[in-house]
């Protein structure tokens, strides 16, 4: 299966059926490849769908080496790709309300040099879409035990 191509500026929606983890990985890869400095990917789907595995996936493809551990219990972690490029792994499923944390809570995050993975985007999106330059929404959803649905793009610049 091949991961959606450019249409121009913009990826072409995409409906895309994964049939393991290794074949979600394979798409992130192709997605990877698309992405471009300060890119924000919103990540969303039910607990276990295959957000993280995605997002590693996909950083794995833009450089990014050693462990890349879940970021739930700490809203994100930053890496540095190649060059330093930031990549940044956000997962926000804990925040109830951005506008009750401290106003900087992102900032670490969204470097416009950079490229930011965000699960659970939902009550942050508005500042993630903010301050990206494009932004592309992934979803994705269970199908059985091992197959995925995702829904791609497309990508929304700013």
């Amino acid at each position: 299966m091949k991961a959606p191509r450019p249409a121009g500026d913009r990826l072409e929606d995409a409906r895309l059926t994964s049939e393991s983890p290794e074949q979600t990985g394979r798409i992130a890869t192709g997605l990877a490849r698309e992405l471009a400095p300060g890119d924000v990917v919103l990540l969303s789907g039910e607990v276990g769908a295959g957000k993280s595995t995605l997002a590693r996936a996909a950083m794995r493809e833009l450089g990014v080496a050693g462990p890349l551990p879940s970021p739930t219990f700490t809203i994100g972690r930053l890496y540095s790709g190649p060059g330093g490029r930031p990549v940044a792994h956000l997962d926000l499923y804990r925040i109830e309300s951005i506008e009750d944390e401290d106003p900087g809570l992102l900032n670490e995050y969204l470097d416009p040099r950079g490229i930011v993975f965000a699960e659970w985007p939902g009550t942050g999106s508005r500042e993630l879409l903010r301050r990206a330059r494009r932004s592309l929404k992934v979803e994705i959803g269970h199908l059985d035990r091992d197959r995925r649905s995702l829904v791609i793009g497309p990508f929304i610049s700013r």
